[in-house]
C-alpha cells in the first residue's frame, strides 16, 4: 500500500523573510544583482495571481522546472518570456532604471 503525504505550501515571500533572519544570508541577499531580484519579482507575482509553478508553466508551454529556474534565478529570461509571462499573470510589465544604492 501506497501512503501520499500531502506538502505543505510554502509561499515564495515567507520563505525569503525567514532566510532574511540570518545575517550571512542577508548579506548576500543585499549584494546581488537585477537577475535575483526579477526571480523574486517573478515568483511574488505568480503567487499573488494564485498560480502554481505548475499551472504557470502549462500556461507557458513550458516544464515546472523551468519557471522554478527563472525563480532561482539560475536562467537567463529574454524580454520576450518576460512578456509571456506577465501576460499569463495578467499583469503588466514596467522597467525601470533608478539611483544605485
Amino acid at each position: 500500500m501506497k501512503i501520499v503525504t500531502k506538502r505543505k505550501r510554502v509561499l515564495f515571500r515567507d520563505d525569503l523573510k525567514e532566510r532574511l533572519k540570518d545575517s550571512g544570508f542577508r548579506r548576500e541577499y543585499d549584494k546581488v544583482d537585477a537577475e535575483i531580484r526579477l526571480a523574486v519579482a517573478i515568483a511574488e507575482a505568480r503567487e499573488k495571481a494564485g498560480f502554481t509553478q505548475a499551472e504557470l508553466a502549462k500556461k507557458l508551454h513550458t516544464k515546472q522546472t523551468n519557471i522554478s529556474r527563472i525563480e532561482r534565478g539560475a536562467q537567463n529570461v529574454t524580454m520576450e518570456t518576460l512578456g509571456k509571462i506577465a501576460k499569463a499573470l495578467h499583469c503588466s510589465l514596467h522597467i525601470e532604471f533608478g539611483p544605485s544604492t
